[in-house]
């Protein structure tokens, strides 16, 4: 890893050109790059299912893909047929990845809660794969000088490892707000860069031994690259679609 040139990704949400043009930008090449993609690959974006299955294959050519709140609550959608659960991933962006999956032909006008049941089985019998690969996507990845993860830790507990693993991908302000005690720089997306900024600046964030990557490229923002070597910080973008 210490001679690898690490690019870290985040917040793709399904957009799966952005994610493949900003690759090819880098050059990236799996042999001698480590390639570490920070969660929430679904929801929002016009391709979540290809983008699924793109990630897999990077996954399998040696990145390492960590997991999201999104990629939670799909798993949760599909798990649970709890109501609260299904309102809570239909309010962020769930209907676009779901329709990625079964078909936008497929699904009524007005979908009702009498029409998940079957969406939830047809998913998990036509796409086990990708429900298995999301269910065992670790929250977390850590490098001699670098923590990755979605959102963020508990910058109060004494073991930044006791972070629940709920606040690891959603925790907020309680970590973007405090400064951490630790030797280490913590990447990060889930907030858009532009929300710290208080201004549109979808820029890469660097903050006090936190970096913030999400350029919102969902919402037509961009979706960003932080490069690592051994001696300096570099960033590419794509403008999303």
């Amino acid at each position: 890893m210490s001679n690898k040139r690490i690019l870290a990704i985040s917040d793709v949400h399904g957009c799966y050109q952005e994610l493949v043009e900003l690759l090819q930008l880098n050059n990236y090449n799996p042999e001698e790059d480590q390639l570490i993609l920070l969660g929430d690959y679904i929801d929002r974006g016009p391709e979540p299912k290809r983008t699924v299955a793109y990630i897999m294959e990077l996954v399998e050519e040696g990145a390492i893909a960590l997991r999201g709140n999104h990629d939670q609550m799909f798993l949760d959608f599909i798990n649970s047929e709890d109501a609260n659960k299904e309102q809570l991933y239909l309010m962020n962006g769930g209907m676009d990845t779901l329709k990625s999956y079964i078909g936008r032909e497929h699904f009524p006008e007005r979908v009702t809660r009498a029409d998940l049941p079957s969406v939830r089985e047809q998913i998990k019998e036509n796409d086990r794969d990708h429900v298995e690969f999301l269910s065992n996507l670790p929250y977390y990845y850590e490098t001699e000088n670098h923590l990755f993860i979605h959102a963020g830790i508990d910058p109060t507990l004494d073991d930044w490892k006791d972070t629940p693993d709920y606040d690891k991908i959603w925790i907020r302000y309680p970590f973007l707000e405090s400064d951490h005690p630790y030797n280490f720089t913590i990447v990060h997306g889930h907030t858009p860069t532009q929300f710290i900024r208080g201004e549109q600046d979808n820029r890469v964030f660097f903050g006090n031994k936190k970096i913030d990557i999400d350029g919102a490229c969902a919402y037509g923002g961009r979706l960003n690259c932080l490069t690592i070597t051994p001696d300096s910080y570099q960033t590419s973008h794509v403008v999303g679609k």
